[in-house]
């Protein structure tokens, strides 16, 4: 059973986004993490959290994703106990893997993205700790 992780929201800038998801919602910065052609924050404390996701590169999946959709919800994260076997159980229910093997995510967990084939466009992350 899956258990929501977190919310992955595509911003142009997490310095100019930081004042609304910290003063006005009330979201306490949780830390930073940089990858190629991507920066990373968490917001919120708890079970779920919201990820912050600034493309570096107007070509990335985040750079795209911004420039047909706008800033806004890009995935939503469920936390699973094993990433490969939920990528086969959404495979086998219809959902079109995206990532056809885990692989390495923000705060060290293990990653898998599914798209729900939903007109809604929101992907699907499987998120497991290490």
């Amino acid at each position: 059973m899956a258990v929501v992780d977190h919310l992955g929201w595509a911003v142009r800038s997490i310095d100019a986004s930081r004042a609304h998801f910290e003063t006005a919602l009330g979201l306490a910065f949780g830390g930073e993490e940089g990858f190629p052609g991507l920066r990373v924050a968490f917001f919120g404390e708890g079970a779920t959290q919201v990820e912050l996701l600034e493309p570096l590169d107007e070509r990335s999946d985040i750079g795209a994703f911004i420039a047909t959709h706008g800033e806004g919800i890009h995935h939503l994260a469920l936390r699973v106990d094993d990433v490969a076997a939920a990528l086969g159980h959404a495979l086998a229910h219809g959902l079109r893997p995206v990532d056809s093997q885990p692989r390495s995510g923000a705060r060290g967990t293990i990653i898998g993205y599914v798209d729900p084939q939903r007109a809604d466009g929101v992907l699907i992350q499987y998120v497991q700790a290490r």
